[in-house]
């Protein structure tokens, strides 16, 4: 009898090492990745606390099991899960932090000239916000529709609102921020990030170095991918097979958590559908996309200057990181920080057709390109940005607004009728976050 419980014992704990070995270690240097790469540029570029990361940012199971050391001096953070698949994250400057296969065997870097701000010139242009009160705002129906999506007590308890911006009539006019945070704090914007890649890829347009028609995009696409356009990625409309599963061992979390470098991981994937058939929502085409961007560069540090040099410093969005993989490609689909009134100049950029002030940025057709939704998107989605078509999002706030939109409620919403932009930043997206009555409560105050 003894034999026979031991047997069975001694198969169960083979049966279970063999499902965790199977199940849950793959999933371990995702899960270490993730968390090294959350702590390491939450402290080194936005100078949080490692216990606010740690409760807030990595409170999702199994995150919140994750152990992660940072080392001050050098830069560092490294996490691991139950002891096991150390992954490492370095802070460097002007790259926030990158995420290491190993040891960095690339050692990429970035040099950008220091910049003078103006400090005194009135918001957007300067630093100065102006406290003159708009008229025909009401501004403590505003303040009501704002504190609407905040937790009462200041903390990120339920709701998770970190951040609200509001601009109108290119004056920054309400802005409100969660206990721990403050218009210094730079705040990962996720998926807006994939806006901030086709605006890139809009000043190119502008300057005739690519084309949206633009095929035979990579060199190993000599079979039925050569007839793949820029516009049927920027569509999210390629059929290339790319699994955007965050729950597991797939195409996007291999491809953020455990590549040197992000393009080559992807670029070989094949065609799942018929080019241009079926709207498909993946990451990979965006990080594709910046790879084609750092095609049109002869050396990777002019590739690496190009976002800061023309776009984030004419827009004066000091804060702007954008952050690489080992090898130096931009990670165009996720990893973007900036504080939330940097992220409200992006907006504005859009609000304003494409000109900052003066300079076309980005053409106006390439403006109405993005606005312009994809043809099997029904109606919510074109050229990297989010739509409202048919009320497809928000039943009570207008169908022209576009927006950029990001992973836990990163929101930079531009609604051109209104001459409005607002930006939410948070750590929910779901039902406890109500955007449709927190716009539209919006909209209402300056009417």
């Amino acid at each position: 009898m003894l034999k026979k419980i031991a047997f069975f014992l001694a198969a169960l704990i083979g049966f279970i090492a063999m499902y965790f070995y199977l199940t849950v270690y793959p999933m371990i240097p995702i899960g270490t990745g993730y968390a090294a790469k959350k702590m390491c540029t939450c402290h080194f570029v936005a100078g949080r606390s490692q216990a606010s990361i740690q409760k807030d940012d990595l409170r999702m199971s199994p995150l919140n099991l994750t152990k992660t050391v940072i080392d001050e001096s050098a830069k560092t953070a490294t996490a691991t899960l139950l002891g096991l698949g150390a992954k490492t994250a370095i802070y460097k400057e002007n790259l926030g932090c990158v995420l290491l296969d190993g040891k960095d065997d690339y050692n990429v870097q970035l040099n950008l000239p220091e910049v003078k701000r103006n400090i005194a010139a009135e918001w957007p242009i300067g630093e100065t916000v102006s406290t003159r009160k708009m008229e025909g705002v009401d501004y403590p129906a505003l303040e009501k529709a704002i504190n609407s999506v905040f937790d009462p007590s200041g903390n990120m308890d339920s709701i998770k609102t970190r951040a609200v911006v509001v601009i109108h009539k290119d004056s920054l006019i309400a802005e409100k921020y969660a206990n721990g945070f403050d218009k210094n704090t730079e705040i990962l914007g996720w998926s807006m990030n994939k806006s901030i890649t086709s605006t890139l890829v809009g000043i190119l347009v502008k300057e005739g170095k690519m084309s949206l028609t633009d095929d035979h995009l990579y060199e190993n696409w000599t079979d039925e991918r050569s007839k793949i356009t820029l516009n049927d990625l920027l569509q999210m409309q390629s059929g290339l097979k790319f699994e955007e599963n965050y729950a597991e061992v797939s195409d996007v979390t291999k491809m953020l958590f455990m590549n040197e470098d992000i393009v080559k991981g992807i670029v070989n994937n094949p065609l799942d559908t018929i080019i241009g058939s079926k709207w498909y929502y993946s990451s990979g085409t965006t990080n594709l996309v910046a790879g084609l961007i750092k095609k049109e560069f002869p050396t990777l540090q002019e590739y690496l200057k190009f976002p800061h040099e023309r776009l984030f410093r004419k827009l004066g969005m000091h804060s702007m990181v954008l952050e690489t993989d080992e090898s130096g490609n931009y990670i165009g689909s996720s990893y973007g920080y900036a504080t939330p009134r940097d992220w409200a100049k992006f907006g504005l950029l859009y609000l304003n057709e494409g000109n900052w002030y003066g300079e076309q940025i980005v053409d106006t057709s390439w403006v109405n390109f993005t606005r312009q939704p994809a043809e099997h998107s029904g109606g919510i989605y074109g050229g990297h940005f989010w739509h409202n078509h048919d009320h497809a999002a928000y039943k009570d706030v207008p169908t022209d607004l576009y927006s950029c939109n990001g992973f836990e409620g990163q929101f930079v919403y531009i609604i051109p009728s209104q001459d409005l932009v607002v930006v939410r930043m948070g750590l929910n997206q779901g039902n406890e976050y109500d955007a449709n009555g927190f716009l539209r409560d919006v909209i209402a105050a300056l009417n």
